[in-house]
C-alpha cells in the first residue's frame, strides 16, 4: 500500500504514515438529519430557556441579540472621493478572487452612511468592516511612495480595531470578514505573525457560527454568502499554511460545505440565485482555486516525510491532471486563449501547489538522486509559470499586428500586473527564478522577472525577494567564473541552500540551521517602541520586526532592472559558450518573448511531472512542448547555442521592436 509521502522502495527513512487520500470532487456524503418530532415546540422553548448560561443551541437555531450600535460618533467619515477610490481598488483586486462581501448590499449601506453624514447608529462591526475594506484598498494605491499608502492603511486598521467589541458573545458573518481582511492586510505589508493570529480568529469565528457546515434553514442569499465566506477563510488558511510553513487551522474532516455558485453578486438575491445565460459567465477565480487548496491537507501530511517517494509524486501528478482537466477556459495550461493578467494568480495556483510538493526532496536529508529530481521538477513548475506569464503578454486580439508587445500594450499589462498581484505570488516567482537560475534556464527566469519588475515596490516582499535574488546571482556568477559546471552546481550544498529559498524558514523543512545558535539578536535588549528615543506610532512597523529591510538595504541591491541585465548577460554568455562575467550597465535590454521560444526549442528536457502543456501553440507568444513530458535527460549546462541575430533574437526582428523594462514601466 502506498504511504503518504513515503519513501522509495528501498525504505530509506520510512515512517508510520497514513494512506495517501486525495480529495474527490463533489459534495461529501452527509448523515441523514434527525426525524422531526411533532409537538416539540414547547420542548425546544424549554431547552432554549433553561440552557442559558450553560450552552448555546447549534448556530442555525441560536437567538442572537442586536449588534452594538455607535450612538455618538466623533469619528469622521473619510472623504467620499477617497473612499470611492479605495472601494474601487478593493473590488477590482480582492473581491474578484475572494468575494467576502455581497457588494451591492455593502455599497447600499455605504451610500446610506454618507447620506446621513455620520457613523452614528451604525453597528460597530460594520464600521470596523468598512475601515478594513478601505485599508485593503490602500494596498493597491498606485503612489510613487508606498509608505504614504501604508500609513493611510495603518490608520484605517487602527480605526477598525477600535470599532470591534471584543466583549460580544454573539458573533456574526461580519466578524469573520473583519478578521480575514486584517490577516490579508498584514500579509501584504509583510507582517506574518499578526496575519497568522487574525487568520486564527477568522477560522474560529467561522466555526463558532457554523460556517463549516451547510446545515440550517437559511435564505438562499444567506446560504450562498456563508459558503463564500467559509471558502475564503479555507483558501486563506491553506495558502498561509504553505507559504509560512505553519500548521493548518481547519481539518478537512470538519468541512461539510458545498462550493459556492460561480455567479456575480448581482445574481444573488434574497429569494434565490439567478443563473446567467450560458457563455456569459466571467471566469471565477474561487472555483479554480478551491480544488487546488483542497489538496493542501494531504500535502501537508506528505511533507512530514523525510523523502516523498516517486510513486507518491506520481499519484499527486495524476490528481493535478484531473484538476487541470476540470478547469474552464482560460485557466488550463493547454488553453490557447490570451490570459487576462488579473487571472494569472488563480491560473498559477496549481503551479504553486506543485512547487511546494516537489521542492520537499531538495532537503539534505534526501539522496542526491532525489534532490536532482526535485530540482528538475521545480524548474518544470517555473517553466509552466513562465508559460502563463507569456499568455498574459499576448494581445487579446491574438494577432501580432494588433499591438502585441507595443509600448501601449505593455504599459497596460504592467499596470494590471502591478495592481492585482498579491505578496504570495511575488514569493512564488522568486522561488521559480532561483531554481531556473541555478539550473541555467535564464530565459524562463527572464520571463518571470518581467512580472517582478512590473510589481516593483508595490509589495514590500518583492523588494526583499529581489535583494535575495541579486545576492544569489552574484554567488552564481562567482561559481561560473571559477569553472563550475551544471553538474557541480546541482550538488553544491551552499547554492542548494540558497536556491531552496524559504524552505529555510520552515521549522519542518529547514536544514541550513543545523548546528547554529538558537537565536541571534539584532536589536538592543530594550528597544523603545513608544516614547524616546523613537517617538513613532505603532503602525511604523519597521521598528517592530527584525525581519524588515532597512532603507539602505532596500535600496542598495540595484533593483529589478539590474537583475534583468544580469540574467540577460548570463543568457547571452550561455548561448555563445563563453564564461560568465559581471554585466555592465550598458548591457543590451531584454529580448521579447519570441526570443525565449528560440531558447526553449534548443533544450531537451528530462521527463518531469504531468504533461499539462499543449503540443502546439499559435504565436504570439509561443512556447514549445511540455518541458517534462517525453524527451530523455541531457546536459543542461553552458553548451553553446545557435547564435542569435544582432538584435538578440532569432526571429530577425529589428532592434527597434524590442521593448525595454523602462518602456514597460
Amino acid at each position: 500500500m502506498m504511504q503518504d509521502g513515503g519513501t522509495s522502495d528501498q525504505g530509506i527513512g520510512t515512517a508510520n504514515v497514513p494512506q495517501l487520500r486525495l480529495p474527490e470532487r463533489g459534495p461529501k456524503l452527509r448523515r441523514e438529519p434527525p426525524p422531526v418530532i411533532n409537538g416539540f415546540d414547547d420542548v425546544r422553548k424549554n431547552i432554549r430557556n433553561y440552557s442559558k448560561g450553560i450552552f448555546k443551541p447549534p448556530p442555525p437555531y441560536r437567538t442572537t441579540g442586536p449588534q452594538p450600535l455607535i450612538t455618538q460618533s466623533n469619528l469622521p467619515l473619510p472623504p467620499k472621493h477617497v473612499a470611492d477610490r479605495l472601494l474601487g481598488h478593493y473590488h477590482s483586486w480582492m473581491h474578484a478572487s475572494a468575494p467576502l462581501l455581497h457588494f451591492p448590499t455593502f455599497m447600499q449601506d455605504y451610500e446610506d452612511v454618507y447620506h446621513a453624514g455620520t457613523f452614528a447608529q451604525c453597528p460597530g462591526i460594520w464600521v470596523a468592516l468598512f475601515h478594513a475594506v478601505l485599508a485593503c484598498g490602500t494596498l493597491m494605491e498606485p503612489q510613487p511612495d508606498k509608505t504614504v499608502a501604508e500609513t493611510d492603511g495603518a490608520r484605517y486598521i487602527e480605526t477598525c480595531l477600535m470599532s470591534i467589541n471584543t466583549w460580544s458573545d454573539d458573533l456574526t458573518l461580519d466578524r469573520v470578514r473583519v478578521a480575514l481582511l486584517l490577516s490579508v492586510f498584514f500579509i501584504e505589508v509583510n507582517m506574518q505573525s499578526p496575519a497568522w493570529i487574525w487568520l486564527g480568529a477568522a477560522a474560529r469565528i467561522s466555526q463558532d457560527i457554523g460556517l463549516h457546515t451547510d446545515s440550517g434553514a437559511y435564505s438562499p442569499m444567506e446560504t450562498e454568502m456563508r459558503r463564500r465566506v467559509w471558502w475564503c477563510v479555507y483558501n486563506w488558511d491553506r495558502l498561509l499554511a504553505l507559504e509560512t510553513g505553519r500548521p493548518l487551522l481547519i481539518d478537512d474532516d470538519d468541512c461539510e460545505v458545498n462550493e459556492p455558485v460561480p455567479v456575480d453578486d448581482d445574481c444573488i438575491r434574497p429569494n434565490g440565485i439567478t443563473m446567467p445565460p450560458p457563455g456569459s459567465v466571467v471566469p471565477n477565480a474561487m472555483i479554480a482555486v478551491i480544488p487546488v487548496q483542497r489538496t493542501t491537507f494531504q500535502l501537508k501530511k506528505s511533507l512530514k516525510s523525510q523523502t516523498i517517494a516517486p510513486s507518491t509524486l506520481g499519484t499527486y501528478d495524476e490528481h493535478f491532471k484531473t484538476i487541470m482537466a476540470s478547469w474552464p477556459d482560460p485557466y488550463p495550461i493547454h488553453s490557447q486563449a490570451p490570459l487576462d493578467p488579473r487571472l494569472l494568480i488563480p491560473a498559477c495556483s496549481l503551479q504553486s501547489q506543485r512547487f511546494f510538493l516537489y521542492r520537499h526532496n531538495l532537503s539534505s536529508t534526501c539522496r542526491m538522486h532525489d534532490r536532482k529530481d526535485a530540482l528538475e521538477r521545480c524548474v518544470s513548475v517555473a517553466r509552466d509559470t513562465a508559460h502563463y506569464v507569456q499568455r498574459t503578454l499576448q494581445h487579446p486580439s491574438g494577432s501580432p499586428t494588433q499591438g502585441y508587445m507595443s509600448p501601449a500594450h505593455m504599459s497596460q499589462w504592467a499596470s494590471r500586473i502591478r495592481s492585482t498581484t498579491p505578496s504570495f505570488f511575488c514569493t512564488h516567482l522568486w522561488r521559480c527564478q532561483l531554481v531556473c537560475s541555478l539550473m541555467g534556464d535564464f530565459a524562463s527566469a527572464l520571463t518571470l522577472v518581467h512580472v517582478s519588475t512590473a510589481i516593483g515596490d508595490m509589495r514590500r516582499i518583492n523588494v526583499s525577494c529581489g535583494r535575495f535574488l541579486a545576492f544569489f546571482l552574484d554567488k552564481l556568477i562567482a561559481r561560473l567564473r571559477a569553472g563550475a559546471t551544471q553538474q557541480s552546481l546541482e550538488t553544491d550544498e551552499e547554492m542548494l541552500a540558497y536556491a531552496s529559498a524559504d524552505m529555510q524558514g520552515c521549522i519542518d523543512e529547514a536544514w541550513a540551521w543545523a548546528g547554529s545558535e538558537t537565536s541571534v539578536s539584532t536589536f538592543p535588549e530594550h528597544a523603545a517602541v513608544n516614547g524616546q528615543p523613537t517617538a513613532k506610532k505603532l503602525h511604523d512597523h519597521e521598528q517592530l520586526s527584525a525581519n524588515t529591510l532597512t532603507h539602505h538595504e532596500a535600496q542598495a541591491w540595484g533593483g529589478w532592472e539590474q537583475i534583468h541585465r544580469t540574467l540577460t548577460h548570463l543568457l547571452h554568455e550561455q548561448q555563445h559558450g563563453r564564461p560568465s562575467s559581471q554585466p555592465q550597465p550598458q548591457q543590451q535590454q531584454p529580448p521579447p518573448p519570441q526570443h525565449y521560444q528560440q531558447h526553449y526549442a534548443q533544450s531537451s528536457q528530462p521527463p518531469q511531472g504531468p504533461d499539462f502543456r499543449p503540443h502546439s501553440q499559435p504565436p504570439p507568444p509561443h512556447l514549445p512542448n511540455s518541458q517534462y513530458s517525453s524527451p530523455a535527460p541531457s546536459s543542461r549546462g553552458y553548451a553553446p547555442q545557435p547564435p542569435t541575430s544582432a538584435n538578440g533574437s532569432n526571429s530577425g526582428a529589428p532592434a527597434s521592436s524590442r521593448i525595454s523594462i523602462k518602456d514597460i514601466m
